[in-house]
């Protein structure tokens, strides 16, 4: 956002200075000067008075009528005779107008001659008087002060903006992070044109969708119960039943297939139970290392592959509800087991604060390209993977709505132990009274 506001004033002072060079090309160069016709006027006017002096009163006369008038006006006289060598701008100016006594060269200095004398007379600024220096001053700090006001006045704009536009921002980073109550304020000290109108036009219609979607998902996964029930019921009945083993096989199918779509449904409401309501009040504070004692108890009766823990040694506590910390972490180690070969490992370590559970595994990995995309819902990084395998593509999506709340943070990568997998969980470490809530 930065580059943006540089940008903005780089373009402003840009088209500062091209205002200046303009309005000196289309005043000064291309239309008629008229500052520049009145100095002409004068000079005309001067250069008779002295043309008068000399023909009544002499030469002499009109020489020191030259010099008081620089000494008056802070100027200095410089008189070329005929034989000295004279700008030749100046030179050849004479020499094609002959009719003309008086000439302005580029600094705008006065050249001039006499009918009654052949010398070449020259007006230019005495630098060194203090009028003079107090002149080039203000001139310099005139500009000095446009330019001053110009970069305070795009500051203070660009400012105003930054603000508006930062304000927007977080509306929208809130909303992006799951808080779909973000709006940004539309009064006029903080709205950007129509912009933050439009944004929250935008906001309420993917509200909107999104509840129109949860709400959906979780009538569905509700209907689904009951039809689910019975087939699994009359499937169940039929085992009763006098069958041959053809017969038996297909009633077990269909009593297999029934319970991974349960399952299903299960997974399908935890999904929109944690994606519609903040579960923050619910959470206490919790030792993590007792916690994961306990649950490698279970996991350990749910495989037969050799499954390590290694805890930090220092206290660990967080914040933390132990229901879905639970599932979470039975999510990701059940995950580990499908693709293992023959080890998993947990390891709960402390750093900067913060508290780390990774699971490797020593299985074939996450490919790269599947990585970003693994805890979306309902996404299978490996499509020839069974299903056995592979699931239904809503584990990993309810481990990462848990961590999102109790925010905490889960990343997926390549083990440096097991070279496997590793599934690493995040999260802010409880040590302070004031994370722990009031008994």
């Amino acid at each position: 956002m930065r580059r943006i506001y540089l940008e903005s004033l780089s373009g402003l002072l840009v088209c500062f200075f091209l205002g200046v060079v303009a309005n000196e090309m289309f005043v000064y160069k291309l239309n008629t000067d008229y500052e520049y016709v009145l100095e002409d006027y004068e000079a005309n006017a001067h250069q008779q008075l002295i043309e008068n002096i000399a023909k009544n009163q002499g030469l002499d006369a009109a020489h020191q009528a030259m010099n008081q008038f620089v000494e008056t006006t802070r100027n200095k006289l410089v008189t070329y005779g005929p034989k000295d060598k004279i700008p030749t701008p100046v030179s050849e100016f004479f020499k094609a107008h002959p009719d003309h006594f008086i000439f302005h060269d580029e600094e705008r200095d006065l050249w001039f001659r006499l009918v009654v004398s052949n010398n070449t007379y020259y007006y230019t600024a005495d630098n060194n008087t203090l009028v003079r220096q107090k002149i080039d001053l203000e001139d310099n700090l005139v500009w000095l002060f446009i330019l001053a006001s110009f970069i305070v006045y795009s500051l203070g704009y660009l400012l105003i903006i930054f603000r508006r536009v930062k304000k927007l921002e977080v509306a929208t980073l809130r909303f992006a992070e799951g808080d779909l109550s973000s709006r940004a304020e539309t009064n006029s000290g903080s709205a950007l044109g129509s912009l933050n109108k439009s944004f929250n036009l935008m906001v309420d219609r993917i509200h909107r969708l999104i509840e129109s979607n949860r709400t959906l998902t979780n009538a569905v996964a509700h209907e689904l119960r009951t039809p689910i029930f019975r087939i699994q019921w009359q499937a169940e009945m039929l085992k009763d039943t006098s069958l041959n083993e053809e017969q038996k096989a297909t009633v077990a199918s269909i009593v297999e297939d029934t319970e991974e779509m349960e399952k299903m449904v299960d997974e399908l409401l935890c999904y929109a139970k944690l994606d519609s309501r903040d579960l923050e009040n619910l959470h206490h504070p919790l030792e993590i290392r007792d916690f994961l004692d306990h649950a490698m108890s279970r996991w350990k009766k749910e495989t037969q592959f050799n499954l390590n823990l290694s805890l930090s040694e220092q206290p660990c506590l967080i914040l933390a509800d132990e229901t879905l910390l639970n599932r979470a972490l039975d999510n990701l180690v059940r995950n580990a087991m499908k693709f293992a070969k023959s080890q998993i490992s947990i390891e709960a370590t402390v750093h900067k604060n913060q508290l780390q559970i990774a699971v490797h595994d020593d299985g074939n990995g996450v490919a790269k390209e599947h990585q970003a995309r693994l805890f979306e819902p309902f996404y299978v990084g490996d499509k020839a993977r069974n299903k056995a395998k592979s699931g239904h593509g809503l584990g990993l999506s309810i481990v990462d709505k848990i961590c999102v709340q109790h925010g905490a943070t889960v990343q997926v990568g390549q083990s440096k132990t097991l070279k496997g997998a590793v599934f690493t969980i995040t999260f802010p470490l409880c040590n302070d009274s004031a994370d722990k809530p009031i008994q």
